[in-house]
């Protein structure tokens, strides 16, 4: 074989790679549209563009086990209403908890610290709706209320009932 037929041969080998690289390159391309890969970026923050895509899915889940006060979208919230330090006290003390409940559009989770629930306990109440934040922290006995922009949440049913018995809990104990 001669210089020139090599040389033809090596050209031809490589434009032969060249373009089967190039048809593997095009087949790896999304055949999606620009809206649904605007849609699978925002999913990760849909809790803050949309919370009832995430929010509902919380119900019957642990606070601690969706890392719900440190890691959700909600968190920069939950520590602008409340303040850094009673933000971090709750973080620290939300030991024993129940799952989040649902009733109608809202989202109820209850934590304290563990073995000392009359000394620290947080009711977590979300308005799924109105995309609203309200904590009730009793302290040693002292219900203090945190709602995000004045926002009163309409707690009813099963929620008022138990948010009325620890109320009452708390004022037995203030009194002795």
């Amino acid at each position: 074989m001669n210089f020139k037929t090599k040389y033809i041969s090596l050209v031809l080998l490589s434009s032969f790679l060249l373009v089967c690289c190039k048809k593997e390159i095009i087949k790896s391309v999304p055949t999606t549209d620009s809206t649904s890969i605007k849609t699978e970026a925002l999913k990760t923050d849909s809790t803050v563009m949309n919370p009832t895509d995430s929010l509902y899915n919380l119900v019957d889940k642990s606070v601690i086990g969706t890392h719900f006060l440190t890691k959700s979208s909600l968190a920069p919230r939950l520590k602008k209403l409340m303040g850094t330090e009673d933000y971090d006290q709750m973080v620290k003390y939300w030991n024993t908890e129940t799952p989040f409940e649902k009733q109608e559009n809202i989202l109820h989770a209850w934590g304290c610290k563990q073995h000392d629930c009359n000394t620290y306990s947080y009711d977590l109440y979300i308005d799924v709706k109105n995309n609203k934040i309200n904590v009730y922290k009793f302290t040693e006995s002292k219900l203090t209320v945190l709602k995000e922009d004045n926002f009163d949440i309409e707690i009813k049913d099963n929620f008022l009932k138990d948010l009325n018995i620890k109320k009452e809990n708390a004022v037995t104990k203030d009194k002795k």
